[in-house]
């Protein structure tokens, strides 16, 4: 600064930039648009809902990752898809709540979704046994169906992503699901919008 002040004739100064006390999180909470705080209220109460037969505790801490990751500036998909599909922190295979399978992921599907019935309340066991002939939109809608006959239904969650991701809610329960889903900014429908990729 002071070669810069001697060519310029002591012009080159400014005065020292203005202290803050507000926080990191303060400033971030100032940037954010003005309906972000009704979509991350609208997140939680998406995400508690859908975990709603998980324990209290185990529900409580998925809720807390999800809006951590939300917090991140993560886009609500994104932050439920990573919040609760994370192997190792997301949630737990006994109170399986969301289902996540790419367009080959038969085997997982195989595995995950007696999970998810069961979860759901579903007393029935499901099984599926991959016969190489169908593709997974079609299986998912397979699926659909089958749980329609005890009162649920199977709603896909556009990850903005290419995999299929989804959960089940109770049939009389689709359009409250869908408009809260809406709120928080979230793209979920009946049937899947993902797009097959299958040879």
């Amino acid at each position: 600064m002071g070669f810069f002040a001697r060519l310029f004739g002591g012009r080159f100064t400014m005065p020292p930039p203005d202290e803050t006390d507000a926080s990191h999180a303060a400033i971030m909470r100032e940037m954010r648009s003005p309906q972000y705080a009704a979509q991350k209220q609208a997140l939680k109460l998406f995400t508690q809902t859908l975990l709603a037969r998980t324990p209290e505790e185990e529900s409580a801490r998925l809720v807390r990752r999800v809006l951590r990751k939300y917090a991140a500036d993560q886009d609500p998909a994104s932050a439920l898809t990573h919040g609760l599909l994370d192997s190792s922190r997301g949630q737990k295979l006994a109170y399986l709540a969301l289902l996540g399978v790419d367009w080959r992921g038969f085997d997982v599907f195989e595995y995950h979704a007696p999970y998810l019935v069961a979860a759901s309340g579903v007393q029935a066991p499901y099984t599926y046994e991959h016969t190489g002939t169908r593709p997974m939109q079609e299986v998912l809608e397979n699926f659909d169906q089958w749980l329609a006959g005890f009162g649920k239904r199977y709603l896909h969650l556009d990850s903005g992503d290419d995999d299929y991701v989804g959960f089940i809610v109770d049939a009389h329960s689709v359009e409250s699901t869908l408009e809260l889903a809406q709120q928080a900014g979230l793209h979920v429908t009946v049937q899947s919008a993902a797009c097959d990729t299958s040879p």
